[in-house]
């Protein structure tokens, strides 16, 4: 019986054994338990917090797509503006140039009906004016060769 008694305390060592893995397991899985509430916990909080980050980012893009609606809004009516300006103001330059136009045809009129008897007139002036100096400077040297 002497193997029997072995094997009866064997058994009995292997059950406290066994009931004191079990107690260990249990308190290793409460303290599991509790790690994985903490990281819920902090999950859930990062979460809300991101949630929260996420809503004034939506309120953020929410003014700055409306800002910017108006903005090109403002854009669309400036560069109209600045299109009427370019054109009118390319209408009064068509306006002065036909305005201007006709004088311009009448001073060239003028000079071309002017200039070139002026011109003539010019020439014939500046050669009688030399030949007067000529004439001028021969009778001065006549006069001083006879000895008066």
């Amino acid at each position: 019986m002497d193997f029997d008694a072995f094997l009866k305390g064997a058994g009995i060592i292997a059950l406290i054994g066994l009931s004191a893995l079990i107690v260990f397991l249990i308190f290793y899985l409460l303290s599991l338990n509790k790690l994985i509430k903490n990281t819920i916990s902090e999950i859930l909080g990062f979460s809300k917090q991101i949630e929260s980050a996420l809503v004034k980012l939506s309120n953020d893009v929410d003014s700055i797509k409306s800002r910017v609606e108006s903005s090109l809004g403002n854009f669309d009516q400036t560069s109209s503006q600045i299109r009427n300006s370019f054109q009118n103001f390319d209408e009064k330059i068509n306006s002065f140039g036909n305005i201007f136009r006709p004088f311009n045809e009448l001073s060239q009129y003028v000079y071309n009906r002017v200039a070139p008897p002026l011109q003539t007139t010019a020439r014939v002036v500046s050669g009688v004016s030399k030949a007067i100096n000529v004439f001028v400077e021969f009778l001065s040297k006549k006069r001083g060769s006879d000895g008066t």
